[in-house]
């Protein structure tokens, strides 16, 4: 259950970090420099929506708070040593302190749901309650 709330929570934070730059960009027409990075966003707040609210089963769930906790930490720790992804593309991702910081976030608290699932889980299968 703490990985679907994680991902009712990530949803959210996705669709906000995302909406804000999206239309600032749009004004100030810079968003052909980093359209890839807010579609990046905007497929996972999608992923999130049907993990966290349309999913039949907690395993959607539970594979996009691992991939969440894995890829967005990894990205937010790299992400201080490099400009950013694919940078002489038209798919360039750059990576600002921000988006660092949002990564960092999002990841570590995706692995803390995890570690915390975890926990609950072992919990239930010794004590022969339900996890």
């Amino acid at each position: 259950m703490l990985t679907r709330r994680y991902c009712r929570i990530a949803a959210v934070v996705f669709f906000l970090f995302t909406a804000y730059p999206l239309v600032v960009k749009l004004a100030e027409h810079r968003l052909a420099h980093d359209w890839a990075h807010v579609v990046l966003h905007l497929l996972s707040m999608l992923v999130a929506v049907y993990a966290g609210w349309l999913a039949v089963t907690e395993l959607p769930a539970r594979l996009f708070t691992w991939a969440v906790g894995v890829g967005y930490t990894l990205l937010g720790t790299v992400g201080w040593f490099i400009d950013g992804l694919l940078l002489t593309t038209p798919v360039a991702i750059p990576l600002a302190p921000v988006d660092n910081i949002f990564h960092l976030a999002l990841g570590l608290a995706a692995l803390a749901v995890l570690a915390r699932d975890r926990r609950n889980r072992a919990t239930a299968a010794t004590s022969g309650r339900p996890g």
